[in-house]
């Protein structure tokens, strides 16, 4: 046996170890995607309870959003049992401090509660809020977490859900559709804001049409309201001059670049002092690269615990990219800039888009720090430049029954035609 001949077969081990391991690890998804599947389905046959509603969001880490709104009017009911589950123990410590109801998504009675509620209320997918596998036969009133430019679920080419809806191989897709089918309930509704948003709701949460509620996001109410969430927000930052800048992730960070070479942080903070402004960063979670801490009309609050919303609701000029952020921010009819700076291959590589983004962005598109410079200082200079057209693209997402309070409306509706039951 010669060199060449070992090395052949060599090769050949490592290519039928590698090929074992990959069809192990498959063998193992398949098992427990298969008991997901059955525990789903017994789920259904669990006595459900008409007076008691789970609730959830923020992929299960958080306390905000529309679903804590929701929850915390709901819980005034009295005739209503209202848990709140998570997959965090800081927010259960939290909620439980402050008297409610709360309880981790694995724990046993956290699992009692799954599967005993008729309604679960959520923000995200149940996957990402709960434990999937308690609620088959539940009801879900899905209030989505932002009306924005990018596709998802089973309208995004990337995602599992649109794979198997368009496999080729019927048992692939026969089980696909079982294993897609966990994360949903018995039934489903989505919550939308206007005509539009609900054309494509059907493609992108897999509900019938009639099961997509025109019925706004509860959680833009704090814009026309005061309470005391609203001192969460510190004083300097209600009473200032406040430009927000909070941007989307990229493909989850895949294609994130060092904040440092998209921002000049020393002309920044000198065209902030001309105009009198102190600027927030909140970047998401998967951003890159460090902010300088020596430019004190700077300040970087990501790591924050505040409310998305109330940052929005006392900023005098929002800066975004591709983050459905703005949409919301449309309802207090503000300068919006973009700062698409990477913007030709973010519409190549990133997430699918439901509309042309040019149509869509009432606002100057700017992929340069300095025309950002020009746009900002334009901005403070004549506020009301692209009013006109911040109307017209917010009546494309928001109709005007949703364009004030709506969380009133949204419980009656819950009550009424879910629960069947008086407020």
């Amino acid at each position: 046996m010669n060199i060449v001949d070992i090395i052949q077969i060599g090769l050949l081990i490592l290519i039928f170890i590698s090929v074992n391991k990959s069809m192990i690890k498959k063998g193992r998804l398949i098992g427990k995607r298969s008991i997901v599947v059955v525990i789903h389905f017994l789920s259904r046959l669990i006595p459900k309870s008409n007076r008691l509603v789970v609730f959830g969001g923020e992929s299960g880490q958080g306390f905000r959003g529309n679903s804590k709104f929701l929850f915390l009017m709901m819980t005034k009911h009295p005739d209503l049992t209202c848990v709140w589950i998570s997959k965090n123990d800081r927010v259960v410590e939290q909620l439980r401090a402050e008297g409610y109801l709360s309880w981790k998504h694995h724990s046993w009675r956290g699992i009692y509660y799954q599967l005993r509620a008729t309604l679960v209320v959520h923000s995200h997918s149940i996957n990402d809020d709960f434990s999937k596998s308690f609620l088959g036969g539940a009801i879900s009133y899905n209030t989505w977490h932002g009306v924005g430019l990018k596709k998802v679920w089973g309208a995004n080419k990337s995602t599992f859900s649109y794979k198997v809806l368009h496999e080729s191989n019927k048992w692939k897709r026969l089980f696909g559709k079982l294993v897609v089918r966990t994360n949903q309930a018995n039934q489903n509704f989505v919550v939308s804001t206007s005509e539009r948003v609900s054309s494509y709701y059907p493609e992108t949460f897999l509900v019938p049409k009639e099961n997509v509620l025109e019925l706004g996001q509860v959680r833009n109410d704090v814009f026309f309201t005061h309470s005391e969430e609203d001192r969460e927000i510190p004083e300097w930052i209600r009473d200032e001059k406040v430009i927000l800048y909070m941007p989307t992730h990229r493909k989850f960070g895949k294609y994130e670049k060092n904040i440092q070479l998209v921002i000049d942080f020393r002309a920044l903070s000198e065209a902030c002092k001309e105009m009198g402004y102190r600027f927030l960063i909140k970047r998401h979670m998967y951003s890159s690269g460090e902010i300088p801490k020596d430019y004190e009309n700077i300040i970087d609050i990501s790591n924050s615990s505040f409310d998305p919303q109330l940052l929005l609701k006392y900023a005098d000029i929002l800066i975004t990219d591709y983050s459905s952020c703005y949409t919301d921010y449309l309802l207090l009819n503000r300068p919006v800039l973009f700062y698409a700076y990477d913007l030709e291959e973010y519409l190549q590589k990133s997430n699918e888009m439901y509309f042309n983004y040019f149509d869509v962005t009432p606002g100057p598109k700017v992929e340069g720090f300095s025309d950002l410079l020009l746009e900002l200082k334009k901005a403070v200079a004549q506020p009301n430049l692209y009013k006109e057209e911040r109307e017209r693209v917010l009546g494309i997402f928001y109709s005007k029954e949703n364009q004030g309070q709506v969380l009133t409306k949204q419980v009656d509706y819950i009550y009424k035609e879910i629960l069947g039951i008086e407020r």
